[in-house]
């Protein structure tokens, strides 16, 4: 006769969704476990992690930032300590005008009262080789977000604390009731997907209105650039490492395969060339699909017709600031 083994909830997926909500459920005291197999294509581990609270074209604040960025700035650095490791690095955002930016962003910035935000005036030189005829304008609560070392770390917490399963989930092999789920042997309360873009191929949530995004960008060398904070034109290029930068990000909506396309490698290497004419070195061209609904807002909830199921996702290309905060309202929800 099989042997149960019963715990609490079951996570689908160790993305960066999975892992905040790990991390808020662990803290409750809520016994839990993640099944994930690492895949190509995720999104949470090509993306660059880029924090950043303002829509640098209009010139204003992101949906719910000032709820967003104070709990994920003061989650990250509390997930830095209990993992023992660094990824959160807080990072300006330099934005390089162009013509008519500097009046634009003079005038949003006293429209929308964003002075916590954004400084409209360049405070000092930007490193050579960066081209800045007009100036630019800052902004100051950013970061960058190393999510690949993120998820490695907190893997091996799960790993150590025999807390995650590492194989395949099928989602025909779940079995449904009104007390719960069961899944090879083991028994939950509940089951919470967050495959992120995965989730969109599932039985259980074709009826949701799904708008996944390719997006693509570059790891590169760039000899002789030194550049401690972010600067954005076109695209964004972030400093990773010595002289080492990724550039992106590309959006495409109607995409055949995660294969590296050259029409998005020389759409950054233009962009690129109205920031810098410095020449750089391709260490990767890295691809993922971003997980998207059409109306563009992430989804929490449970099933109407399956209460014992849950979905945690669609957090787009702001995952990093959203989901420490939306992985709280998901475990409240319990």
């Amino acid at each position: 006769m099989q042997k149960t083994e019963s715990t609490e909830i079951l996570i689908v997926g160790q993305g960066l969704a999975g892992t905040l909500l790990s991390y808020h459920l662990m803290k409750k005291d809520i016994a839990h476990k993640v099944i994930d197999v690492l895949k190509p294509g995720s999104a949470s581990r090509v993306a660059a992690g880029l924090i950043n609270p303002i829509v640098v074209k209009r010139v204003t604040k992101t949906w719910q930032a000032d709820v967003f960025y104070p709990y994920a700035h003061q989650l990250y650095q509390e997930l830095e300590s209990f993992l023992n490791t660094r990824f959160y690095y807080p990072m300006l955002i330099h934005k390089l005008y162009g013509k008519d930016d500097a009046q634009f962003w003079q005038l949003r910035n006293e429209k929308e009262q964003l002075n916590t935000y954004i400084s409209a005036d360049a405070s000092y030189d930007l490193p050579e080789g960066i081209n800045n005829p007009f100036g630019y304008g800052t902004i100051k609560l950013s970061a960058r977000l190393d999510i690949s070392n993120m998820l490695d770390c907190y893997r091996q917490f799960l790993q150590r604390k025999d807390m995650i399963i590492e194989e395949e989930l099928d989602d025909d092999e779940v079995e449904v009731s009104d007390g719960g789920i069961f899944w090879k042997g083991i028994s939950a309360r509940r089951i919470i997907f967050c495959r992120g873009s995965f989730d969109a191929h599932s039985r259980l949530f074709k009826h949701l209105k799904w708008n996944n995004t390719k997006g693509e960008l570059l790891d590169v060398q760039v000899k002789g650039l030194e550049l401690d904070s972010i600067v954005s034109k076109g695209v964004f290029v972030m400093p990773v490492g010595k002289q080492r930068f990724k550039i992106g990000a590309t959006y495409a909506h109607h995409w055949q395969n995660l294969n590296a396309t050259e029409a998005k490698l020389q759409e950054l290497k233009e962009k690129w060339k109205v920031i810098s004419s410095l020449q750089f070195t391709i260490n990767r061209q890295l691809r993922g699909i971003r997980p998207t609904l059409s109306d563009r807002r992430p989804i929490l909830t449970f099933l109407e017709d399956q209460p014992s199921v849950g979905i945690f996702n669609g957090l787009g290309s702001r995952g990093g600031l959203m989901a420490p905060y939306l992985a709280k309202e998901m475990l409240d929800q319990l």
